[in-house]
């Protein structure tokens, strides 16, 4: 299930939970009521792990969708007010592999956190809106933040916001000020929503997005505050998926190259690869070169290049190393780890064919559910 949380300050990007599971309402835990959901559930799981709003229809959609207990990995139920509801997990590598198959990119499931802020004026005054305190809008932006998986937080609202963000600020759809009063909470994204409604009913709107420095306006309009809110916060998921989401490459496609400092040890060395190669956009990093703390690698990668940066700039495991040198003029990435406290075993001068034995990807970890009731499909 997912919750919009209240955003706390040094918030950052977040991994998105049970991203291949679909979830529904059912009356019974009979294996008829479940298999009948089978379908609609890999479709909504294909639309959140791809980012695509709508997933185009095919005969090899339809086939597959024919099908959909086949992607299915497990399934568990939990109590709810009026029956149950039944959670149907589908397998990982089995949908990602059919995404490509559908030409359809792969959304990982580290996204950018969104805070959200919303200003409204309905005739009997403009302010800012608490959408905590606002039942039917927080249904609403939970509905996105499932159906999306997009993280998706609010600000506390207090005084300090309050005075950070004057309404008339907000209502201007100021950028300074609305990345002044985000700072407090360093999101990845914030977004501004200005609400209206016109005489005739109808709900119109204003969106301002500040992603990293970059800003993006868009419109909306819809018969409801409601349905407002939901137009527009699934175009930022649109617009996230455009820049996050990841189309594979060709497979024999030529690496880039990373050059990375304070790589002084074996255990900062595994850091660095074990990271690299948990990237859902990394097919493989190996190290090209050893020299003294420094150490260049080989990455090939789906997508584009600047994905990879994008992503690792989420992460903050790695740091931006701003040098500017012959190599980086000739097309490598720059970083470093952070300094730490590490043992002093230290990386010994040599080429990668030694130590292939340490090149592991990280070990998957398996998710506990605490249901009530759970099974294999």
């Amino acid at each position: 299930m997912f919750c919009v949380a209240l955003l706390s300050p040094l918030s950052h990007a977040v991994k998105v939970e049970n991203l291949y599971r679909a979830s529904f309402p059912v009356a019974d835990q009979t294996p008829e009521s479940r298999d009948k959901l089978a379908a609609a559930g890999l479709a909504r799981v294909i639309v959140r792990a791809s980012g695509a709003r709508d997933i185009p229809d095919s005969e090899q959609l339809r086939s597959v969708l024919a099908q959909a207990n086949r992607y299915m990995q497990q399934f568990s139920y939990e109590n709810a007010e009026e029956g149950y509801v039944v959670n149907l997990d589908y397998a990982k590598s089995a949908v990602d592999t059919l995404l490509r198959k559908l030409d359809l990119p792969i959304w990982p499931d580290k996204r950018p956190q969104v805070l959200l802020w919303l200003a409204q004026d309905d005739f009997q005054q403009r302010q800012m809106v608490n959408v905590a305190e606002q039942e039917l809008l927080l249904e609403a932006v939970q509905q996105v933040e499932a159906e999306r998986a997009l993280p998706i937080s609010l600000p506390v609202m207090d005084l300090d916001d309050r005075l950070a963000f004057p309404v008339a600020q907000a209502w201007s759809l100021n950028e300074q000020s609305l990345m002044a009063a985000s700072s407090r909470y360093q999101s990845d994204v914030a977004v501004l929503g200005r609400l209206s409604i016109t005489g005739s009913g109808q709900w119109l709107a204003s969106w301002l997005l500040a992603d990293r420095g970059k800003l993006q306006l868009f419109d909306g309009r819809a018969e409801s505050a409601e349905e407002l809110v939901q137009d527009g916060l699934s175009q930022v998921a649109d617009y996230l998926a455009a820049q996050h989401a990841i189309i594979a490459s060709p497979v024999d496609s030529k690496p880039h190259y990373m050059q990375l400092d304070n790589i002084a040890d074996f255990k900062s060395y595994r850091k660095v690869l074990d990271y690299l190669n948990s990237l859902a956009m990394v097919r493989h990093a190996e190290p090209d070169l050893v020299l003294g703390e420094q150490l260049r690698l080989r990455l090939f990668i789906d997508g584009q290049l600047q994905q990879l940066v994008d992503a690792i700039a989420l992460d903050k495991v790695l740091q931006a190393n701003q040098a500017i040198g012959e190599a980086s003029q000739q097309g490598v990435l720059y970083y470093q780890l952070p300094q730490t406290q590490l043992p002093e075993t230290q990386l010994p001068q040599t080429l990668p064919g030694q130590m292939d034995d340490v090149l592991q990807p990280l070990p998957s970890q398996g998710e506990g559910t605490g249901l009530a009731e759970e099974g294999r499909a």
